[in-house]
Parts: C-alpha cells; sequence; structure tokens
C-alpha cells in the first residue's frame, strides 16, 4: 500500500507540475493566434482602404475627365458662337457697302438692320468673356472692336453714298437748288474741320448756313450734310479689312490653344 500511495502522490504532483507550463504553452498559441488574427485583420483593412480608394480615385477620374469634356464643349460652343455672329457682321458690312455703290437708295434699311448683328455679336462675347480664359477673352475683345471698325467704315462709306443719291434724286425735282447745294460742298468741306475755332470764318458759316436751308427746302434731312461734305477714307476699306482678317486668326489661335490645353 505504501508503495502505490507514493507512486500515487508522485504521479499527482508532476501532474500538478505540468499544470503551469500547459498554461502558459496555451496562452502562447492564444497570443499567437491573436496576433496572427490582429495582422490578418490589419492586412485586410489595409487591401480594403487600398481598393476602396483605389475606386475612389478612378470614381473621381471620371468625374473630373467628364466635367473638363463638358467644359471644353460648352467653351467651344461659346467660341464657334461668337465667331460665327462676327462673320454675320463681317458679310453685312460687305452688303452694306455693296449697296452704297450700286444700289444707294436702299442704305437706309441695310444701316437698320446692322443693329441686331452687332447686339448679338456683343451679347455673345460677353459669353466668351465669361467662359476665359484670358488669353481668348482678349482676342475676342479686340476681334470684336476689328469687326466693329470695319462695318462702321463700311456704313459711312455706304451712307456718302446714299446722301449722294438723294442729292440727285431731289436735284432732278429742284435743280436749281440742286446746282447751289453742288457748288456749295466744296466751300463747306473745306471748312469743316475749322468749325468751333477762330479760324472758322464768316464766309465759311455763310456757306454752312445756306446750305442747311437749301437741304430743308429740297426735303433732304439736314443730318445728311456731314456725308455731303465729308468724303469717306478710300483706304478704310482695305485698312479695317485687313485688320478684322487678322483678328480672326489670332482669336482662333488663342481659342485652339484654349481647347487643346484642356483635351
Amino acid at each position: 500500500m505504501e508503495a502505490e500511495a507514493i507512486a500515487a502522490f508522485t504521479a499527482a504532483g508532476v501532474a500538478a507540475a505540468a499544470v503551469p507550463v500547459t498554461l502558459v504553452v496555451g496562452r502562447w498559441q492564444v497570443r499567437a493566434a491573436l496576433r496572427a488574427a490582429a495582422h490578418a485583420a490589419r492586412v485586410g483593412r489595409s487591401q480594403a482602404e487600398a481598393s476602396y480608394r483605389a475606386a475612389l480615385d478612378a470614381v473621381q477620374a471620371q468625374g473630373r475627365n467628364e466635367h473638363d469634356q463638358w467644359r471644353r464643349g460648352i467653351r467651344r460652343d461659346a467660341y464657334a458662337a461668337f465667331l460665327q455672329s462676327v462673320l454675320g457682321v463681317t458679310e453685312h458690312a460687305h452688303k452694306l457697302h455693296g449697296q452704297g455703290l450700286h444700289d444707294p437708295l436702299e442704305v437706309p434699311a441695310a444701316v437698320a438692320a446692322s443693329t441686331p448683328l452687332t447686339t448679338d455679336m456683343s451679347q455673345r462675347n460677353w459669353v466668351v468673356r465669361l467662359e476665359g480664359p484670358g488669353e481668348v477673352s482678349t482676342a475676342a475683345q479686340s476681334l470684336q472692336d476689328s469687326a466693329q471698325a470695319f462695318l462702321e467704315t463700311a456704313r459711312e462709306r455706304a451712307v456718302w453714298g446714299y446722301a449722294h443719291a438723294l442729292l440727285q434724286q431731289q436735284s432732278s425735282r429742284h435743280p436749281e437748288e440742286g446746282a447751289r447745294i453742288r457748288a456749295l460742298i466744296p466751300r463747306v468741306s473745306a471748312a469743316w474741320d475749322a468749325i468751333g475755332t477762330p479760324e472758322f470764318t464768316d464766309e465759311a458759316n455763310e456757306a454752312l448756313t445756306s446750305m442747311r436751308r437749301l437741304l430743308r427746302e429740297v426735303g433732304i434731312d439736314v443730318g445728311h450734310l456731314v456725308p455731303l461734305v465729308r468724303m469717306p477714307d478710300l483706304h478704310g476699306i482695305p485698312r479695317t479689312h485687313h485688320a478684322l482678317n487678322e483678328a480672326i486668326e489670332a482669336f482662333l489661335a488663342a481659342a485652339r490653344g484654349a481647347l487643346h490645353t484642356e483635351a
């Protein structure tokens, strides 16, 4: 019995001594498992965050690209509409100039028709200036000014032709007064730049007063006195037309540059 008891106590002692070792080993295994799980979780989170960021970047890039394409389309349409309005003004200026030469009595209607064209050009220029960029805005304003100058030069030439055609028409009804007006034109024209200065003589003033009176007598509005005595610049049409062509090329270059940069 004593040997069996001793053996039993010995086995119990060994078993008791093995308990702490088992606990320690188990704790290590649990910690290792927890660390592995935490690492796996971190790796999973990193992968998930990377996938999310990649997806978000792709969506943002697509959004920016779509916005850029939309903005580019808006600008292209604004540029094209403005250029089309400028060409409309240019074509009307050519027509106005031709009417002044070949059908001068139709000039007033053509002059009136130019107003909505220049208004449309100005409005479309404001859209271009709003859309930008600065280089295109500057080129657009220069182009509008050039188109306006070309139209104004053509208008002056056409109104000059209309005034003289009107004088010829009224002179057939009032030949004596018409002849007197024609005789006064060079005298008033020579003194025109001196009006309002000490160099404007009494003789010149008398000629101007007589011409105004005669125009009223034959039924011509006194407002036509200026084109009757002021010969338009014969070189104005080619000069302003050349400047207009240069402004068109400058605007096209600026517009292409802006659209190419956005592409």
